[in-house]
């Protein structure tokens, strides 16, 4: 075939010039500096007679997208703007084209010309890639070869030979949450009381791999899925809800509040001293032998009180009130327990105002714990 093309040549001369006029040999590698694949004139006007040089330095692509994949490669937008250039080191004035490809579950192709900024609306979620490359149009278009030259330039690619590409996983569903609590409460279900150190909590996501994010009384917690422990919390009435954030950053709504209560913990005070035990609320309570001996906790509004005390043989008796109102004695005698929930006024006998009193009433030992002093009703907030 060469040897056919090179005969060609020389008969084409032949009849041109009427004589065998010899041709220099061409470069056998891409000339330096070359910005140009167009054939060098001959000396017959428009008539090239040697090979010209091969523009090996292809141009590069930029590539800018509207949204940005997070460190996980997800991104939670269904609409995708990329901005695509060319860019060149040599000083090559093109003109430069574009072309790209996407592959995915919806609106994919192959390589095409395209112009930027390129837009791809209303994709499904699924995983996604798009690649551009930019083209010397200029010399895709051109041989660097004569047809009469003898020589041979081997072309290189007019195309970046690495695509500006950008894959993504396209996520825009809402994940749900799920939280529960094993705290349980027969008298107030729905605001159980919680004696132990942490309040056992249990949250779920639809989607796996979410992350979570949890309030406590509206302030933030640290939290994690699955069987979650809220570490000492504060005396009190709280309100637990949690929301999951999935790999896209997809956020689900708040949970509805889980509920529970806290016992207030007692404060050693003249004629008592703290007693210490892993069975005591805090792993601490108080104990007195002395007939009078008071504790008297900040007013507070109560429609319901409970004691949490230890009983025992030989245990005396405590009597406790609220402001004002009658005495509530309760008798500490019994079968041996470090910590008993005792209810001194449930939540159906109405709302007291004051100080709460708690006094022993004898020269026999007791153990009192911790109480719980609250509301009978709690509004949706707090």
């Amino acid at each position: 075939m060469h040897r056919h093309r090179t005969a060609v040549r020389l008969a084409l001369l032949t009849l041109l010039t009427g004589a065998l006029v010899p041709l220099a040999a061409a470069p056998a590698a891409a000339t330096p500096g070359c910005l140009d694949e167009t054939p060098p004139p001959g000396p017959i006007p428009g008539l090239p007679l040697s090979d010209g040089c091969d523009d090996s330095t292809p141009p590069g692509t930029t590539l800018a997208a509207s949204t940005t994949p997070n460190a996980a490669g997800f991104l939670a937008a269904s609409t995708m703007t990329f901005t695509v250039g060319a860019q060149v080191s040599d000083g090559d004035t093109g003109p430069f084209g574009l072309e790209c490809t996407l592959a995915g579950p919806a609106q994919a192709h192959d390589w095409r010309a395209c112009t930027s900024p390129v837009t791809y609306a209303g994709l499904p979620d699924g995983s996604y890639a798009f690649q551009a490359r930019a083209v010397d149009l200029g010399d895709a278009a051109r041989d660097p070869d004569s047809p009469l030259a003898l020589g041979t330039v081997a072309d290189t690619p007019d195309l970046d030979p690495t695509p500006a590409t950008l894959a993504w996983t396209q996520d825009t569903s809402t994940p749900f949450v799920f939280v529960t609590s094993t705290a349980y409460d027969e008298q107030t279900p729905t605001q159980p009381v919680v004696t132990s150190s942490t309040v056992p909590i249990r949250i779920n996501s639809s989607e796996r791999g979410s992350s979570f994010e949890c309030r406590d009384n509206d302030r933030a917690v640290p939290c994690t899925g699955g069987r979650f422990e809220l570490a000492t919390p504060a005396a009190g009435r709280h309100r637990f809800s949690a929301r999951s954030v999935d790999r896209a950053g997809n956020a689900s709504a708040w949970s509805e509040p889980v509920e529970f209560y806290v016992p207030t913990e007692l404060r050693r005070q003249r004629g008592w001293r703290t007693v210490r035990g892993d069975d005591y609320v805090r792993g601490d309570a108080l104990r007195a032998t002395r007939r009078g001996a008071r504790l008297v906790l900040p007013r507070a509004t109560v429609g319901e009180l409970r004691l949490l005390a230890s009983t025992g043989r030989g245990f005396g008796k405590v009597r406790l009130r609220v402001g004002k109102r009658d005495w509530h004695v309760v008798n500490l005698a019994g079968k041996p327990a470090a910590m008993k929930e005792i209810t001194v006024l449930d939540r159906y006998s109405g709302v007291r105002k004051g100080k709460v009193v708690i006094e022993s009433l004898s020269n026999k030992p007791v153990v009192v714990d911790a109480v719980v002093a609250r509301p009978n009703r709690f509004p949706a907030a707090q």
